[in-house]
């Protein structure tokens, strides 16, 4: 099974805002992780779109204001603020910010050819709100106000008319696109768990190979300083020294027991003799390794 991944809030947020940038052209960012305005153009004229993330974006609404103030029915009464639109008013952490604004582009695309200007008296006729608010749903125009009063008074026919309308359609399918594209992605990483813990398993494999040749190396320099400490050439000498002067005491210790007359003369000669030459060979050798030594430093020098 693959390991669950959390996300914190400040991960969602900036995927929210990712999705601003991928889906929509002439983003400007007017205030890091805040506020984004975003430039089109709706016949011929230029608009402009500005983003305003709150603080607990995205478990709260983003608000979006579109400049300069036009008269629709996804705007707040008197205002440029959207507060109708489709993907506002059903917008969840899981939704696209970038989708939900590029909605509200075209649908601003499509509607600012018809709709009044922004110049207009806001005192308007009754007529005219129904007008207006007949874009989004303009098979209402063709209702009676009775009918009209059923819709309102049965959430069933709503449901309905809601069900029926293109622009919630075409949001439905971006969000089976999107969720399709999802658990492609999910299909994807449950394949390549194998592959990923067949890695794991050469990795951790060659971790503990090199600690084992480390342990390797540290015992083997271990003993190489011990053996360097021993066949150190001046520890030699040292030694062949001490050598020397053991072999002279032995020797004088034999001649003292010889003179108490407690061995007798064969192996007085016999012992000393051996003694005797024992230490003036590891004299010379000492002597000999000795100036060796010096050479050897003179040259290094």
């Amino acid at each position: 099974m693959l390991p669950r991944t959390y996300y914190t809030e400040q991960d969602i947020r900036r995927r929210q805002i990712d999705t601003l940038k991928i889906f929509n052209d002439n983003v400007t960012e007017i205030s890091e992780n805040v506020e984004y305005k975003i430039d089109f153009l709706a016949d011929n004229r230029n608009m402009s779109l500005t983003v305003v993330l709150g603080q607990d974006f995205p478990n709260t609404n983003p608000s979006i204001f579109v400049n300069p103030a036009i008269s629709h029915p996804w705007l707040s009464d008197n205002t440029n603020q959207v507060v109708n639109a489709p993907g506002l008013l059903n917008f969840t952490q899981h939704s696209d910010l970038g989708r939900v604004v590029q909605a509200i582009i075209r649908e601003f695309q499509k509607s600012v050819p018809n709709i009044k200007s922004e110049n207009v008296s806001a005192n308007v006729s009754p007529q005219s709100n129904f007008n207006i608010n007949s874009l989004m749903f303009p098979e209402l125009s063709e209702l009676s106000i009775e009918e009209l009063q059923e819709i309102i008074e049965n959430p069933d026919l709503q449901d309905k008319l809601l069900e029926s309308n293109p622009q919630l359609i075409e949001l439905d399918m971006e969000t089976e696109e999107v969720m399709a594209s999802i658990e492609k992605i999910a299909q994807d990483n449950i394949s390549k768990q194998q592959i990923l813990d067949d890695l794991k398993t050469d990795v951790l494999d060659r971790i503990s190979t090199i600690v084992q040749m480390k342990m390797n190396y540290e015992e083997l320099n271990r003993k190489h300083q011990k053996l360097s400490e021993v066949y150190d050439p001046h520890h030699i000498r040292d030694c062949l020294k001490v050598a020397a002067l053991k072999a002279d005491e032995d020797a004088e210790s034999i001649a003292e027991q010889f003179l108490l007359g407690n061995i007798p003369v064969e192996t007085f000669v016999s012992k000393f003799s051996e003694k005797r030459a024992l230490g003036q060979a590891r004299r010379a050798r000492e002597e000999r390794l000795g100036h060796q030594l010096a050479q050897l430093d003179k040259a290094t020098a």
